[in-house]
């Protein structure tokens, strides 16, 4: 089995150690990144993902922890062996730019490699190249202040690339920049992963960029939150089947990417229950969705909650959609627990021993939800087609296709509106009950 190229366990970073104003940046980071993996340290500000990038840079040694690029503690070696990795092994790319105004475009690339002791005429033939690729060629003779920010920071990705570096760095690359210049930049730091198969770690608080990545690290407070797979991309980090499986609670960490699990969890479902409902409303729904979920309020309540007047603080829902929703939710996080205490292998009460008696569980609340009535061979097959999507075998689009195949070949033969309908339902079943806080 493939090892990864950067292993970080339990890093603290702690800023003027012992000092009045002593301060933890980081608490207990533990990543596994391999080589040729995009990997963005996403969150706000202060949310300790550029502090992570420099340590694994070899710029902030850590206070407690390890730090290991290819099998080696970076922070164990001496200075003179730590300058030659960050020169050799390292690119970055800053978001100031950070280049020198008084040199010419060609001299600012082709800086680093004086310190390799290459002579001029191979510095200058390597960055002219550089700059040819990343579409800033023509400019190699002016000075960088009569740049553009994206021409600057294009300088900037070829000057990171001189040397030929396995891992680049890119910290917050397109800050500076407005929507033309940064779709530039960022399919160029693309371009570099993809082509020149080299490992990137870029830090972003922008969720537009999470779909560059083979896997995003969400931090918060000096802490990895959790971590999601770019089900776009084939992954490079080793999975066990099963291991991983993708819900639409990953779709919306994008579009709320600094929300709790929790708090997609009540999306997902609010979503379900809801129609053509005021934005207001929906937003006063959620409250109470999320009162219902963490057990807060009855069934009773949570009903007496949706159907109170707006103007006394409620949906204004009728008693009868009141009912059904309830009815609804309750239903959905029942089963939703199996599948939590499946994936999690926390079977205390042996409710089930293995997937298939948890599908046929599962079969039995879709086609009573569903008022669906199959024969024997559809039923057996639906417990087939639910067990893969529960391990993560399938993903949503390959269950709906499954359900719609011919009887004989292993599926339903129902129809793509019947099929829509089973997806959209049993989603929810999934979103609630896995767990994406995947492990590092």
């Amino acid at each position: 089995m493939a090892k990864p190229l950067i292993v970080c366990r339990d890093l603290d970073i702690i800023y003027n150690k012992g000092k009045s104003n002593e301060f933890k940046a980081l608490t207990g980071a533990s990543t596994d990144i391999y080589e040729g993996e995009y990997i963005i340290l996403f969150g706000a500000s202060g949310s300790g993902k550029s502090t992570l990038m420099y340590s694994i840079q070899g710029s902030l040694p850590p206070g407690n922890g390890t730090m290991l690029i290819g099998g080696e503690d970076i922070y164990a070696i001496s200075i003179e062996d730590r300058v030659y990795f960050q020169r050799y092994v390292m690119g970055i790319i800053f978001q100031q730019f950070n280049l020198i105004p008084s040199l010419t475009v060609l001299d600012n690339v082709a800086l680093p490699m004086i310190f390799a002791n290459k002579d001029k005429p191979t510095r200058n033939r390597r960055a002219q190249s550089l700059l040819d690729r990343f579409g800033v060629g023509m400019v190699s003779h002016k000075i960088t202040p009569m740049l553009s920010g994206g021409q600057q920071q294009r300088v900037s990705v070829a000057r990171s690339m001189v040397n030929d570096p396995k891992i680049l760095l890119a910290d917050e690359p397109t800050g500076n920049l407005d929507s033309v210049s940064t779709q530039q930049v960022m399919d160029k730091i693309d371009e570099i992963n993809t082509f020149d198969r080299r490992t990137v770690i870029m830090v972003s608080h922008n969720a537009a960029h999470l779909s560059y990545a083979h896997r995003v690290y969400y931090l918060k407070d000096g802490a990895i939150v959790r971590e999601v797979v770019n089900p776009q991309r084939k992954q490079i980090k080793p999975v066990k089947e099963g291991e991983t499986i993708v819900t639409e609670l990953e779709q919306l960490a994008r579009l709320f990417p600094y929300d709790s699990i929790e708090t997609l969890r009540v999306k997902s479902l609010v979503n379900f229950l809801t129609q053509d409902y005021t934005f207001t409303q929906i937003e006063r729904m959620e409250k109470m969705v999320q009162s219902f979920i963490t057990g807060k309020i009855d069934r009773d309540t949570y009903i007496k909650m949706l159907t109170l007047p707006y103007d006394r603080g409620g949906v204004a829902v009728p008693e009868a959609v009141a009912r059904k929703m309830a009815k609804t939710s309750k239903e959905i996080l029942h089963q939703a627990d199996d599948i939590r205490r499946f994936r999690n292998g926390h079977d205390k009460e042996h409710v089930f021993f293995d997937q298939h008696k948890l599908a046929e569980r599962l079969r039995d609340h879709m086609l009573k939800a569903h008022r669906m009535k199959l024969s024997k061979k559809q039923d057996d097959n639906l417990v087939e087609i639910i067990a893969d999507r529960v391990v993560g075998v399938t993903d949503e689009g390959i269950f709906h296709e499954h359900l719609q195949k011919g009887v004989t070949v292993g599926g339903l033969a129902i129809t793509e509106k019947e099929a829509d309908d089973i997806v959209r339902y049993f989603e929810k079943l999934v979103a609630q009950g896995v767990d994406v806080s995947y492990k590092s």
